[in-house]
C-alpha cells in the first residue's frame, strides 16, 4: 500500500514527557499517515513505551500538542505543576481511536475469551449483546481464536491470550493500533504466533504503530522505522535506509547489536 498521499491521521508535536527531574521525551515531532506500519526501535530506556502511553494519555505529557484525525490538544503544565489540557473531553475520543496492546494481556481471568472481548462492545460502545457477540467472533476468527472462546485466560498459552488481547483492541475498531512490545513477555517458541497476526493486520492495511525488539520483524512489516535515542528522534526513514544506509553511528552500532 502506497501511504505516501494518505491522509494525515496522527500528529505530534514538540510532545515532552519529565518524570519529576529527568526527562524522557524532548521534544517528539511525528506525522503518522493511514495505513503506514511504523516501527519503534532503540535501547532500553529511549522512551518508546513512554511515547505510546503518552498518546492515549496512561500517562500524561508534559507538554506539546497531539492531533488525531483532525482534532488537536494542547497540553501544558504550568509552573505550579497543574497540567492544562486545551479541550479534556477529547482524552476518551483519542483512546477510541488509538487501540493499545500491552506487554502484559491484561485479560480479566473470571471471563471467558468470549466475554474478554464483548464487555467492553457491551458497555463502551453500547451494542447489543448479540451484535457483540458477531462482532467478536469475526475478530477471534481473524486472530485464530474463535475456537477458544468458552475456554478462560488460565486454559491459555501466553501466544493465545496476546491473540485474544490484540482481538478485544481489534472489536472496538480503532483508527491506530498501538503495539508495546507486545512479544517481550512471551516464551520464544510463542512468539511467532502473535507476529503473523500482526503482520496479518499490517497486511490489512491497518495503522499500527509497534515498539519491538524483534528487528527482523520491524525489517519486513515496517513502512518506516523510527530510532529513538534518549528521549528523542535519531533515525527516521524506510527499512532499507535505517537498516541499510542510516547516516547516524549510533543507529549502525545498535543494530549491528541486533
Amino acid at each position: 500500500m502506497n501511504t505516501q498521499t494518505s491522509p494525515v491521521v496522527l500528529r505530534v508535536d514538540a510532545l515532552h514527557k519529565q518524570f519529576g527531574d529527568t526527562a524522557v521525551l524532548k521534544g517528539i515531532d511525528l506525522k503518522v499517515r493511514q495505513g503506514e506500519v511504523i516501527s519503534l526501535i532503540g535501547s532500553s530506556g529511549s522512551g518508546k513505551s513512554t511515547f505510546l502511553r503518552c498518546l492515549n494519555f496512561l500517562e500524561m505529557p508534559t507538554s506539546g500538542a497531539i492531533e488525531v484525525n483532525g482534532r488537536d490538544l494542547h497540553i501544558e503544565t504550568r509552573s505550579d505543576g497543574s497540567v492544562h489540557l486545551s479541550n479534556p473531553r477529547l482524552v476518551d475520543a483519542f483512546r477510541a481511536e488509538l487501540g493499545m496492546v500491552f506487554q502484559s494481556f491484561n485479560l480479566w481471568p473470571h471471563r471467558t475469551v468470549l466475554e474478554n472481548v464483548t464487555e467492553a462492545l457491551v458497555w463502551v460502545k453500547k451494542l447489543r449483546r448479540d451484535e457483540a457477540r458477531e462482532r467478536a467472533l469475526d475478530v477471534l476468527t481473524r486472530v485464530g481464536m474463535a475456537e477458544k472462546c468458552s475456554a478462560y485466560p488460565s486454559a491459555l498459552s501466553g501466544g493465545q491470550q496476546q491473540r485474544v488481547a490484540i482481538a478485544r483492541v481489534l472489536a472496538m475498531k480503532p483508527g491506530i493500533m498501538l503495539f508495546d512490545e507486545p512479544t517481550s513477555a512471551l516464551d520464544p517458541e510463542l512468539v511467532g504466533e502473535v507476529l503473523r497476526v500482526i503482520r496479518q493486520l499490517a497486511d490489512e492495511g491497518n495503522t499500527i504503530l509497534l515498539v519491538t525488539h524483534e528487528m527482523r520483524f520491524a525489517r519486513e512489516v515496517s513502512s518506516r522505522i523510527i530510532f529513538l535515542h534518549q528521549g528523542g528522534i535519531e533515525d527516521d526513514g524506510t527499512p532499507e535506509e535505517v537498516f541499510n544506509n542510516s547516516k547516524s553511528e549510533r543507529v549502525r552500532k545498535f543494530l549491528a547489536q541486533h
